[in-house]
């Protein structure tokens, strides 16, 4: 439980026409974890083109999903347990089936490619076309004759739409001209103008209607010429127009509908390729045989040999393999109770323990709910954490993610319960004052003396969990036979962190009394710390090279931490960090005093609002709903505050101290059959029984 789960190193050999009958075995065994192997650059060349079409065609089929699936989701959806539709499907073999499946995907996308281009077409077309129906609009709202103004000899006359920011500057051009103008809007931008001009000023207008941009406007030829009837026709197409564009529309929809499921299992399809296509390419394939390295759960090496000898009746062998020959670290696979597991949430944000290193889920499914607990601590909204946490995790159907948030908050609620017991704190309203007989189990952190002793008392909270961390520290450089750095650079870190909390707690910051010998506590193992690694290497390199042979460092070491500098230099960053560290815990009590005081804010409102000395019914009734939602917005806000806080304590400054999260989670060889029935007829080895949901 403290140790990711412990791998065995295998190899399975077969001959290359077993590798699909292979690795249909090995999906259904669902425990092993493929590790690539180099390849022969043709047989590499031949699957990364493969790869390529699948990923292509896994593009599509996504961009169809996004364009014709329209899920009608809500946040209610994960109290709903929902089972796929399942799509039979049948091909010979995987070739078959990516060329059957690639085939169906791009018939659909083109079918929605030709209504696509129909409906952007249509759409062009009625932008033309409400341009056309407003400019005549202005024409027929301004009595326009076009008949009249062809006949017209002396007085030219036209037309236009011009952009309302140029209108000023056209108005200031043209004046002194004889002109006749009159002016109205199109829309927010343009605006509708007629000109009337003698003829003989007929260039000088049009040359200052195109310096300002003006589009001259003519009835086109395939429309009626009289206005009226233009508008009419115009009209008359737009809704014509319209009525298609919505034929399209639910066509489209049409085609949504019907191609749902199987939209769903074409992308669960290529998914399942690539997987196939990904692991075919890990494997080392030498002539007739093919080899598939990996890793597997140490309690499931048995399970793997049997599996393999019944599936593949005697045509694949299965070994162990040397650990000394793994030039990588084995994959991180991480197993917990049901109280632990949801915690692996936290510990996969900053990332997974690598093989041997101690994996810190268990301690943080402790330390996370007492964090968070004595930030909030009072014993009403404990409760209300406590119970929606275990009401809502309980409704939640499916979704395994949310269900963790909400079995981590009832976790933190019964902590802050347990603080607000030791608090005395009701909904932010002391014990005592409900019932003289209920005062806290502890003290009260927010009055006189208690502030200042709940500050020591976070520190020490903070000693102790930075402490455990330099401690697990320790435990991980002996779990990797690094014994040298456990007592030359762990150890003497412990000792001297105690002993810089033993100096500042007897003798704080008197500097005489640090001289006359206390100081020395801290002092040794600090020169321990930077000097022992250093002369131990020096002088015992050929006899001890189990202590000084490379080991694997977290995330805070470096290189030069096995020199004299290095190891000063990093000592001095360590104490800084150690105080600031240190320090930061006073944030407990920060957080704790500001959710006391977010509460009095509440209650000193809803007191104003309906004060004790003259109450009335609607200020009391104000004053409650005050009250109540101030509280709830307290538990919202406050509650998401602690909770990152929380995490600040764990990452900077525990973490910091003994975890890298550098680990390769364990990814067995697994398809998903979710949404589709698969049945192979000819799988592509010399075996031909029939196999369903496997490729």
């Amino acid at each position: 439980m403290l140790r990711p789960e412990r791998m065995t190193s295998a190899s399975i050999i077969c001959v290359k026409k077993d590798v699909e009958s292979m690795l249909e075995t090995l999906n259904t065994f669902g425990e092993f974890h493929i590790e690539p192997s180099a390849q022969e650059n043709t047989s590499l060349s031949e699957n990364n083109q493969h790869i390529q079409q699948v990923q292509e065609r896994l593009l599509d089929v996504e961009g169809l999903i996004k364009l014709l699936v329209v899920e009608k989701g809500s946040f209610l959806d994960i109290f709903k347990a929902t089972q796929p539709v399942k799509v039979n499907v049948t091909a010979d073999n995987w070739q078959s089936l990516l060329e059957d499946t690639s085939q169906s995907i791009l018939n659909l996308k083109s079918e929605i490619e030709t209504k696509n281009a129909q409906l952007n077409a249509l759409k062009e077309k009625n932008a033309e076309l409400n341009h056309l129906r407003k400019m005549l609009s202005a024409m027929e709202n301004a009595g326009a004759d076009m008949t009249t103004v062809e006949n017209l000899k002396l007085v030219y006359v036209v037309f236009a739409s011009m952009l309302i920011k140029n209108c000023e500057p056209f108005q200031l051009a043209i004046t002194g001209l004889p002109l006749f103008i009159r002016q109205s809007h199109l829309t927010e931008d343009e605006c509708f103008l007629i000109v009337a001009a003698p003829t003989k000023n007929k260039e000088e207008v049009e040359r200052i209607l195109r310096t300002y941009h003006a589009e001259p406007f003519q009835i086109p030829p395939e429309l009626p010429q009289n206005v009226s009837e233009a508008l009419e026709e115009v009209k008359r197409r737009l809704k014509e127009n319209s009525e298609k564009e919505k034929e399209i529309q639910d066509e489209l929809k049409k085609l949504g509908e019907e191609n749902k499921d199987k939209l769903a299992s074409w992308k669960e399809t290529c998914e399942n390729i690539l997987v196939l296509l990904n692991a075919e390419q890990k494997i080392l394939q030498s002539g007739r045989l093919a080899t598939i390295k990996g890793y597997v759960p140490q309690d499931k090496f048995k399970q793997l040999t049997e599996t393999v000898n019944a599936k593949m009746e005697g045509k694949a062998l299965v070994l162990a393999n040397d650990p000394a020959e793994d030039l990588e670290a084995p994959p991180t696979k991480i197993m917990h109770n049901r109280f632990v597991k949801p915690f692996e949430v936290i510990t996969r944000l900053y990332g997974l323990p690598t093989y041997d290193e101690l994996d810190p889920t268990p301690f943080i499914a402790i330390s996370f709910p007492i964090l968070f607990g004595l930030m909030f601590g009072d014993l009403g909204h404990g409760l209300v954490l406590l119970l929606g946490g275990l009401i809502v995790g309980s409704l939640i159907k499916g979704n395994q993610g949310m269900k963790n948030v909400c079995w981590i908050m009832a976790a933190c609620g019964a902590a802050a319960c347990v603080a607000g017991l030791l608090f005395g704190e009701f909904f932010g309203i002391e014990l005592s004052k409900l019932n003289p007989t209920w005062g806290p189990l502890w003290f009260s952190p927010f009055h006189g003396d208690g502030v200042f002793e709940f500050l020591i008392f976070s520190l020490c909270i903070g000693i102790v969990q930075i402490v455990s961390g330099i401690a697990i520290e320790m435990a991980n450089y002996i779990v990797k036979h690094n014994y040298a750095d456990a007592f030359l650079t762990a150890l003497p870190k412990i000792a001297f962190y105690l002993g810089g909390v033993y100096l500042i707690v007897t003798c704080r910051l008197d500097f005489a009394l640090w001289l006359s010998g206390p100081i020395l506590a801290p002092l040794i193992p600090f020169i321990i710390m930077v000097a022992g690694k250093p002369l131990m290497l020096m002088a015992a390199k050929p006899k001890m090279p189990e202590l000084g042979k490379p080991h694997a460092q977290h995330a805070g070491e470096h290189a030069e931490q096995d020199t004299f500098t290095g190891r000063l230099f990093e000592g001095g960053d360590f104490l800084t960090r150690l105080l600031s560290n240190t320090i930061s815990y006073s944030r407990i009590l920060a957080l704790l005093m500001a959710h006391w005081a977010l509460l009095l804010v509440t209650y000193t409102v809803a007191e104003l609002i309906n004060p004790p000395t003259s109450p009335t019914t609607i200020g009391f009734i104000i004053a409650g709903v005050v009250i109540v939602f101030g509280n709830l917005a307290i538990i919202a806000l406050e509650g998401l505050i602690v909770f990152i806080h929380t995490l600040r304590l764990h990452f900077y400054e525990w973490f910091s101290k003994f975890y890298g999260g550098t680990g390769t989670e364990f990814n067995p060889f697994k398809q998903n059959f979710s949404h589709t029935t698969l049945t192979l007829k000819k799988p592509t080895s010399n075996k031909t029984p029939k196999t369903e949901g496997a490729l």
